[in-house]
């Protein structure tokens, strides 16, 4: 398969064509993985101790309303299930368990691309408005900053993983390639792998032909039998 197919080709790495792409995907996804699960711990952990009241009114956990905490759990549970997913489709070649991810991940671009479109509009009514505090504008640019990097690291992110989408599919075909071109060789000639061998001229003909005696009747072998 490598003599069709090179998979440690410059195209199919990352990080200035350092790691490969099935390696950055598998660290992106243990890196998801991490921060989604330590973030359903913390963040339900405090939403919990919030709703048995075990925590002040001024607490920050009780400035988000119920409906919007666990639309976010529900969320991260979802993207910690399809990480998993696409990890365990890296690891076993298997890329069709890629596709969920991808498509998550895009539709979370998109809404980060609608956010940003809105810390946009906000910054411009902030900066026209003269009631606006001095507070609300720096909140407001440091949001669009963190939206803005967030969002650039999932795009990053995604066409990693798109690209080890494609290298999976690529090595699948060449692997089916070279299984059909194994199985339908019915010859081998080892001199012809490097470069074109002339076949050897067939024997000649009379080599090829067994000779017989030849046998001349003459006239006395026609002679009629004698009678008595």
């Amino acid at each position: 398969m490598d003599s069709l197919w090179d998979p440690e080709s410059d195209k199919y790495k990352v990080l200035c064509r350092m790691v490969h792409v099935t390696k950055a995907s598998l660290h992106i996804g243990y890196i998801q993985m991490m921060i989604s699960f330590v973030f359903s711990i913390f963040f339900g952990y405090h939403y919990f101790m919030a709703i048995s009241g075990h925590l002040s009114l001024d607490h920050w956990i009780n400035h988000y309303t119920a409906k919007y905490i666990s639309q976010l759990l529900i969320a991260v549970a979802i993207q910690l299930i399809l990480v998993v997913l696409m990890i365990h489709g890296v690891r076993s070649e298997r890329r069709a368990l890629l596709l969920p991810y991808i498509v998550y991940a895009t539709i979370a671009i998109l809404a980060g691309c609608a956010q940003l479109g809105t810390d946009l509009l906000n910054l411009d009514r902030n900066s026209f408005s003269y009631g606006s505090s001095e507070f609300d504008k720096v909140y407001n640019n440091s949001q669009f900053v963190s939206h803005f990097i967030g969002t650039m690291i999932h795009a990053w992110c995604l066409s990693v993983v798109w690209r080890c989408y494609g290298f999976l599919g690529e090595k699948k075909v060449a692997r089916q390639i070279s299984e059909q071109l194994q199985v339908t060789a019915a010859f081998h000639y080892p001199e012809q792998l490097f470069g074109w061998t002339p076949m050897p001229n067939p024997p000649p003909y009379a080599d090829t032909v067994v000779s017989r005696p030849i046998i001349v009747h003459t006239e006395e072998d026609k002679q009629p039998l004698a009678t008595s």
